[in-house]
């Protein structure tokens, strides 16, 4: 009987999507669904360890899937901010470790939308790879001043993806929050 099904199968053809503003906010809506409805079953959750790791599982997979669509792949952005000077060698890298990003909206200290709109980077894999070597993978010395785990590793110079310089040892994350209100979706 499965032969017979696997031979009768008929494969779906799925049409292509075109990258439109429709496209990017049907993105974000279905995240932002799915994280909203993920945080409340986390917080329902007792006493059951793997559960509550799977649902986390489950956040990080839409937090990145919101920021490789609507941030990395989106038309003229590529990372909120981009390293000036990097070579053609460079790597996507969130300024706040998506794992805290993923713990602070569990604990109601972000929204989700902050959370969707987490500063984000394109970084010389040079300073990447420097930055894992220095402990700083993963966690962050200070989350309001979220280039200080960059700044405490190397020297560079950032700029917004619309070309505005800023300096990193004073861009807070509410600074980041007010310049880009206008890309949430």
């Amino acid at each position: 009987m499965l032969k017979e099904s696997l031979d009768q199968f008929v494969p779906a053809v799925y049409g292509r999507t075109q990258r439109t503003a429709e496209t990017y906010q049907t993105v974000a809506n279905r995240c932002r669904r799915n994280l909203d409805r993920l945080a409340k079953e986390y917080n329902a959750t007792v006493n059951n360890a793997q559960e509550l790791r799977e649902i986390r599982n489950e956040m990080d997979d839409a937090l990145r899937r919101y920021h490789e669509y609507c941030i990395q792949q989106r038309d003229g952005m590529r990372a909120h901010y981009h390293e000036i000077g990097a070579d053609d060698e460079c790597d996507f890298e969130h300024l706040i470790p998506a794992k805290i990003l993923r713990d602070l909206l569990l604990s109601d200290v972000i929204t989700i939308d902050q959370a969707l709109n987490a500063p984000t980077v394109v970084l010389s894999r040079s300073k990447h790879m420097a930055l894992k070597d220095a402990g700083w993978a993963s966690k962050t010395p200070d989350m309001w001043l979220p280039f200080k785990r960059y700044t405490e590793v190397f020297d560079a110079v950032y700029q917004t993806h619309d070309g505005t310089v800023i300096d990193p040892l004073t861009w807070t994350l509410e600074k980041h929050y007010n310049y880009f209100d206008h890309l949430v979706l």
